[in-house]
């Protein structure tokens, strides 16, 4: 008994040990003794005895189909497993070293796989954004070609991923960020290869010349841009819309008229402001800022100011016309003073015969008081109006008694009540009896719903009948404006900018446009609200394309267009975030007008326009560094396009609009880099910079000495005359915006061609006196003057390097062949002849020795020995 308690218990410390061991993730199976005694004879019946023959169908079955079952066997057997897999044993937890083997046999396993799922995630993305880049790339051909645009709405700005979708041919080789958040500094912001626009435009479109007038404002900009003085272009732009003798050129006046005064662009006189001049990008920091910034609410204020005043100054315009057409019914009289005003245009609006009733209205002396009051801040005329009103104090109901001390207090406090004395003049407007509204005076509710700056009244008079027209209504909306942005907790009553410019939105062109017949009036309605860059676009997408570029870089000059970071929106307007903030892209607005131009014969004026693109520009940024690098792509593409190379003369002359500081900088970003890609095109006609004048002389030569038959297009563009007269060009462009050294070592490559042309024509005395001319190689027997001019082949162009064995060959042929004439010719001549012949001869005697003896000092990378040789051998026989 007491042993089977102990074995009891010694089976339960082993399970109990087994337990703490080894973890089973499958369940136990309890057997008892006799159930394990059943099912182990089972498995032992069914193991093949020693000496008990296997069962042979299997081998049958398989000889069937051609299988050696009884070979396979014993191959199988042959086959030893036991290095190919370690035999899985039990971790101990007291066996550290095992147990960090095993973790790190499975961390390298994970990390494994880790990395092949990361890897084959990046690919599948990669795959996507090529895609998608390569789709893009399509999309943007057609617009750029057609000049297409489409809205774009996504809550941030689109970037090309990886690199653009346009290939350019002049980048410096740098990668182009797909992101548009800040990043560091790079050498080059576009990536080599890319080419986001071409100025091959095969249309037939010309500079209309109602527009040359819009050029001419542009060229003057970009003058006074360059001498650092401010420019009123608003204004000059209005000077120039003012020519077009139209009823649409009149349109466009008033819509310049209103941006000047949305601005506060006055005093301008021929450009130049009188006083108070306004800044290039002045407004662009607070424009940029988003909306709950305080200084882009202030700027927001003072753009509804200005359009306030735009409005009121056209009623008084309106006004005046008015009661000249009505003058008998206005009686104006002797003294037009802004009071007397508004009562001769009540008098012509409530005219007896035609006029509007005055039924309802608060009459005195014929006059209605509201009216008058209302007619004196619609003109904006605040004080003449405020002193009317407390004229007429007295004379006022109990209940409006108060009005006068509200409309003073709005008035001092710039056209807005303290937030305690509107919430008290609303709460008292709100108890106005319904019924009092039908048939009262609707000049006093429009003057308490402008005092209380509500965006409607309580109880909805109809108001409209007396502010008929558009003007009217974008007026009473400015005014009743409290707010930018709407306040979280802010009553519903309140006006924002932002609820009335998606109102104006909401509207749409209809509205304004009376059925189409006035396209610009929508236009107007979204700059009045302060809506620049969906002006634009909507007034880009009418008849009006070229007005809409010029008011955009008006915009852009002083700061008040949005434009994507990176310039590269697929759209023209982009709406970004759940605020649907606009982004034009004045880019591609820019390079299109331009486009149309530069295939007129007029790439200058194109160049124009392009350079207006530095505006955007901004070494201090990584989008405004990006700017620049993308305007540096436009004018070399303009350039190579258009092949208007003798233009780089003035071009260099507004280098500091293009933010490069020195010549050599220009020639480098400009000149140099547009040069190589013309090389590499093979357009050796169309590569006049002075890099490339040096290749195709230096190229010419080696085909004339060479004998090599050029073939017709080869040989036009390998012209020596057509070289030289592209030189002259560049020498009158003058010497100071051409680097000396390469004047000099063009005009020694021409020289050199000639020399060659006379030795073909076996003009030997001209070529001796050329070459030596030339000064390439030394004709005196100093050694100081033959190693300093053998130093100076050693810094030679490789292609030029190239020539020098032939050239130095072909003068030792010529000194030659003028030494054997004079010989000739001793034999013949005088005995006075024959001593200038004898000192002529022993000239050419030492000037063919010192080139042998410079031949000498060239290493045998430029002077081969076969080349020494020859000239070892003419140097010989001329002794």
């Amino acid at each position: 008994m007491a042993n089977n308690i102990q074995l009891k218990q010694l089976v339960e410390r082993s399970r109990s040990v087994a337990n703490t061991i080894v973890k089973h993730d499958l369940p136990l199976i309890e057997r008892n003794l006799e159930q394990i005694e059943k099912q182990s004879r089972k498995l032992a019946d069914k193991v093949v005895k020693p000496g008990d023959a296997p069962e042979r169908k299997a081998p049958y079955f398989l000889a069937n189909i051609g299988i050696d079952g009884d070979k396979l066997t014993q191959d199988v057997k042959s086959i030893s497993v036991l290095g190919a897999f370690e035999p899985r044993t039990i971790l101990l937890d007291t066996d550290v070293e095992r147990y960090l083997d095993h973790k790190h046999q499975q961390t390298i396993t994970s990390i494994i796989k880790d990395g092949y799922t990361q890897t084959d995630n990046e690919y599948n993305a990669l795959f996507d954004c090529c895609l998608s880049s390569e789709w893009d790339k399509t999309k943007r051909k057609v617009f750029e070609e057609f000049g297409q645009h489409i809205i774009m709405r996504s809550t941030e700005l689109p970037s090309s991923a990886g690199s653009s979708v346009f290939r350019s041919q002049f980048s410096p080789s740098a990668s182009l960020s797909s992101s548009f958040r800040a990043s560091t500094l790079k050498p080059s912001y576009i990536a080599s290869g890319e080419r986001r626009i071409s100025f091959k435009n095969e249309s037939t479109l010309q500079l209309n010349q109602k527009y040359l007038g819009y050029f001419d404002v542009v060229v003057k900009l970009n003058n006074a841009r360059l001498s650092k003085i401010e420019y009123g272009i608003i204004n000059e732009f209005h000077n120039a819309a003012r020519k077009i003798s139209l009823d649409y050129g009149k349109k466009i006046v008033q819509c310049w008229r209103a941006l000047a005064s949305i601005v506060g662009e006055s005093n301008v006189i021929d450009g130049s402001f009188k006083r108070n001049p306004l800044k290039q990008r002045q407004f662009a920091p607070a424009y940029q800022e988003p909306a709950f910034n305080t200084a882009y609410k202030s700027l927001c204020f003072d753009l509804i100011n200005g359009a306030k005043h735009y409005l009121e100054e056209s009623y008084r315009e309106w006004s005046t016309a008015y009661v000249n057409s009505f003058r008998n019914e206005a009686m104006l009289g002797g003294q037009p003073s802004a009071t007397n005003m508004a009562r001769a245009v009540l008098r012509a609006i409530h005219r007896p015969n035609g006029g509007i009733p005055t039924t309802g209205l608060r009459m005195v002396e014929n006059i209605p008081i509201w009216g008058h009051i209302f007619i004196l801040v619609r003109q904006g005329y605040y004080k003449e109006a405020l002193e009317v009103a407390k004229g007429y104090e007295n004379m006022l109901p109990r209940q409006d008694l108060h009005f006068v001390k509200y409309f003073e207090q709005f008035i001092t406090n710039n056209n807005r009540l303290p937030s305690h004395d509107r919430q008290r003049l609303v709460a008292e407007m709100k108890q106005w009896n319904p019924l009092t509204f039908q048939d009262k005076d609707l000049y006093k509710f429009i003057m308490y719903q402008i005092v209380a700056q509500l965006e409607e009244l309580p109880q909805k008079p109809p108001i409209e009948s007396v502010l008929p027209t558009s003007e009217d209504f974008m007026w009473m909306r400015l005014m009743c404006v409290r707010e930018i942005e709407p306040i979280v907790g802010a009553s519903n009553d309140t006006l924002s900018l932002d609820s009335l410019q998606k109102a104006i939105r909401n509207l749409g062109p209809s509205h304004f446009n009376h059925g189409g017949k006035d396209t610009i009036q929508y236009f107007r309605a979204l700059m009045l609200t302060a809506q620049f860059e969906r002006a634009v676009h909507y007034l880009y997408q009418t008849d009006f394309t070229e007005d809409a570029v010029h008011f955009a870089i008006a915009l852009a000059y002083y700061g008040l267009l949005r434009i994507p970071d990176k310039g590269e929106a697929m759209a023209l307007l982009v709406e970004v975030g759940d605020q649907m903030v606009p982004y034009l892209n004045f880019n591609t607005l820019i390079c299109q007008y331009a486009r149309s131009l530069a295939k007129g014969n007029a790439p200058s004026s194109a160049f124009q326009y392009l350079i207006l693109l530095y505006l955007h520009g901004n070494p201090k940024t990584e989008a405004g560094r990006y700017q620049i690098e993308l305007c540096h792509e436009y004018i070399r593409q303009l350039i190579y396009d258009t092949e208007a190379f003798n233009e780089l003369g003035k071009m260099r002359e507004c280098m500091s609009l293009m933010f490069i500081d020195n010549e050599d900088e220009f020639t480098e970003t400009i000149i140099n880099t547009l040069a190589r890609q013309c090389v590499e095109d093979g357009k050796f006609k169309a590569a006049r910079s002075l890099y490339e004048l040096t290749q195709m002389l230096a190229e010419y030569i080696w085909i004339s000495i060479r004998g090599v038959v050029m073939q017709p297009e080869t040989a036009k563009e390998l012209d020596p005359q057509e070289i030289s007269r592209i030189l002259k060009e560049y020498e009158n462009i003058g010497i100071r915006k051409i680097s000396q050294n390469r004047l000099k070592d063009s005009r020694t490559l021409l020289n050199l061609v000639d020399f060659v042309e006379l030795y073909k024509q076996q003009d030997f005395v001209r070529a001796v006196a050329i070459i030596q001319q030339i000064d390439l190689f030394p004709f005196e027997d100093d050694m100081r003057i033959i190693q300093q001019k053998a130093s100076a082949i050693e810094a030679f162009d490789d292609q030029l390097k190239n020539c020098i064995p032939e050239l130095l060959h072909i003068a030792m042929r010529c000194i030659y062949a003028y030494y054997q004439q004079l010989k000739d010719n001793m034999a013949k001549g005088t005995p006075g002849i024959l001593r200038k012949y004898m000192d002529e001869s022993a000239t050419l005697q030492r000037k063919a020795k010192a080139l042998v003896t410079f031949a000498g000092y060239l290493k045998h990378s430029v002077l081969s020995s076969d080349i020494y040789h020859k000239l070892h051998e003419l140097d010989v026989q001329m002794r």
